[in-house]
């Protein structure tokens, strides 16, 4: 009689080499995804940044640069933070990013200044 197919001891080491293989490829295909997370992440910061820079920019009589009030020795004088749905809801970032985005939901800006140039600080706190 002529065997045509596999014996379960070759099933049983093939099932084996393949579980190998995932769990060697699993661990770096995760690192390789998280990372491309975080990188996402900082760059809508930075989209979020870049908005309020544009804010700051378009309402400088509400941001003027001086050292009326220093902030903690660090020259800065500290402006009341710019919360991502204002930036949404003046146009200044797209309604689009904010709701795929659930880590700039409610969030803001701080703004800080010294006699030169505006600083921004993107921050889950103190909203």
């Amino acid at each position: 009689m002529k065997k045509n197919g596999f014996t379960l001891i070759e099933l049983i080491g093939t099932v084996v080499i393949l579980a190998v293989i995932a769990l060697v490829v699993l661990p770096a295909t995760l690192s390789v995804l998280n990372q491309s997370q975080e990188e996402v992440d900082k760059s809508v910061i930075d989209v979020v940044e870049s908005a309020a820079n544009n804010y700051v920019n378009d309402n400088k009589n509400l941001y003027p640069k001086q050292l009326e009030s220093l902030d903690n020795g660090t020259n800065r004088k500290t402006h009341d933070p710019i919360s991502t749905i204002e930036l949404v809801n003046k146009g200044y970032l797209e309604k689009s990013i904010y709701d795929k985005n659930k880590n700039i939901q409610n969030a803001c800006v701080k703004v800080t200044s010294n006699s030169k140039k505006y600083f921004f600080e993107f921050t889950k706190e103190g909203c």
